[in-house]
């Protein structure tokens, strides 16, 4: 703020302004349309006087022209508008109007020299900014002096000590480039001895590694030559005996199973175990039938029930239960329930045959290494028994238990087996 400033916000036209804008806010009950023109431009004129007052740079203004509009309006307009605010007519207001208007080329004039609000303000606020700044510049640059001032002198005592050491540098970099001279020289006479020293070295270990790589290599030769050779004959060796033990073997083999085949024509792959398997694969067939001919009876009887819960029951005509319709709803159900029972026990007993053949034909599989090297006389008791128990079985009803052998035939096939067994594992280790 200045003095021009603080002149220009203490002005009398300001309050004058405000006193006039009170007079006319007062009410007024019965109007015309002459009455409403005479105040709306008496608002209007005051409006701008106000906008060119506001619009005024407080530091230079036509104070003498403000200062006689304000006494014209103070004496002509203001005490017009003081009767209008207790007498209400339309002639105070006409009075003042006439008298604003004699004073329009005053504050017109005025307002050429008035800027908008918004560019008072802006300006209003940059003449505080710059001279906060100012302010602030000017306590920034009087701490700075004070600050050099201070340390003046220890920088003074800093630029001795400066100099005191880049002298003590200098003839720490004259010494250190000596003592490098003397090193590199040292240096490259040490490492060119080295060099030659390691060539040298290197040489001599080429040549001892040569000469060893090679006598090795000579010897691994003749050892993997020698080791060749005496696998070889120690393969061809065990070949040889391998080819006549497997054709003993073989020739054995043979002999007994023609020896197998004679026996009675009980036991050959070509006959009674191929019957076993055709006629267990016949009951396999049948008894899958049957069990999706049961599963189709089933699936029909819960379909015919679905039907008729789903549709129910049609009552008689007097509201009675439908007897006949239930009863023969159950005969149907009944019906399907017993053929799903029947071919259920059919696929059983199919089923039953066909795990009784199946047995029978892995029996009859195993017999071969059971009475290969029995003696004759075994041979033909065994084979009894096998008859006995053994023939005609591929046609029996599935229900009955299947015959097993007793204990004393399984004990003596197992006897003979395992003494089988023992010969040829002892034959097989004599040979090798």
């Amino acid at each position: 703020m200045s003095r021009w400033s603080d002149e220009f916000g203490k002005h009398p036209i300001h309050q004058l302004l405000n006193q006039a804008d009170e007079y006319l806010a007062v009410e007024v009950e019965d109007t015309d349309a002459a009455f409403e023109d005479e105040r709306r431009r008496l608002k209007n004129i005051l409006g701008i006087l106000r906008a060119v007052v506001a619009g005024l740079d407080p530091d230079f203004y036509p104070k003498q022209w403000l200062d006689q509009i304000h006494q014209h309006f103070n004496g002509q307009v203001l005490n017009q508008l003081e009767a209008y605010s207790t007498q209400k007519t339309v002639s105070q207001l006409r009075a003042a109007n006439d008298n604003a208007t004699q004073y329009a080329p005053q504050i017109f004039n005025l307002a050429a020299m008035s800027r908008p609000q918004e560019a008072q303000e802006a300006i209003a606020n940059a003449q505080k900014a710059f001279t906060s700044f100012a302010a602030s510049m000017e306590a920034t640059a009087n701490e700075t002096d004070q600050r050099f001032t201070k340390h003046e002198a220890k920088l003074a005592a800093v630029s001795e000590k400066a100099a005191t050491l880049d002298q003590q540098l200098d003839g720490l970099e004259t010494s250190a480039n000596d003592k490098l001279a003397e090193w590199q020289d040292d240096f490259t006479e040490k490492q060119t001895t080295r060099a030659e020293e390691y060539s040298t070295a290197q040489i001599d270990r080429d040549n001892k590694f040569a000469t060893n790589l090679k006598a090795q290599q000579e010897k691994f030769d003749q050892e993997r030559t020698d080791t060749v050779a005496k696998q070889q004959a120690l393969f061809d060796t065990a070949f040889e005996a391998f080819k006549q033990s497997a054709g003993s073997a073989n020739k054995d083999i043979h002999e007994k199973q023609e020896t197998i085949r004679k026996l009675h024509d009980l036991v050959t792959d070509e006959t009674v175990t191929g019957g076993y398997h055709k006629s267990a694969k016949d009951e396999g067939k049948a008894a899958d039938f049957w069990r999706l001919t049961s599963i189709g009876c089933l699936l029909i009887t819960a379909i015919w029930l679905g039907i008729k819960i789903r549709s129910g029951f049609a009552p008689l005509e007097d509201g009675g239960m439908n007897w006949p319709d239930v009863i023969t709803a159950s005969s149907l159900t009944a019906i399907f329930l017993y053929a799903a029972g029947y071919t259920s026990r059919q696929s059983k007993m199919h089923r039953d045959n066909e795990t009784l053949l199946r047995s029978y034909a892995l029996e009859t599989q195993a017999l071969d290494p059971f009475i290969a090297s029995l003696a004759s006389k075994e041979q033909q008791a065994i084979k009894a028994e096998l008859v006995r128990r053994m023939f005609g079985q591929q046609n029996a009803n599935g229900t009955t238990e299947p015959a097993k052998l007793d204990d004393g035939t399984v004990k003596t096939l197992v006897d003979k087996v395992s003494d089988t067994v023992s010969d040829v594992v002892g034959k097989v280790v004599d040979k090798g």
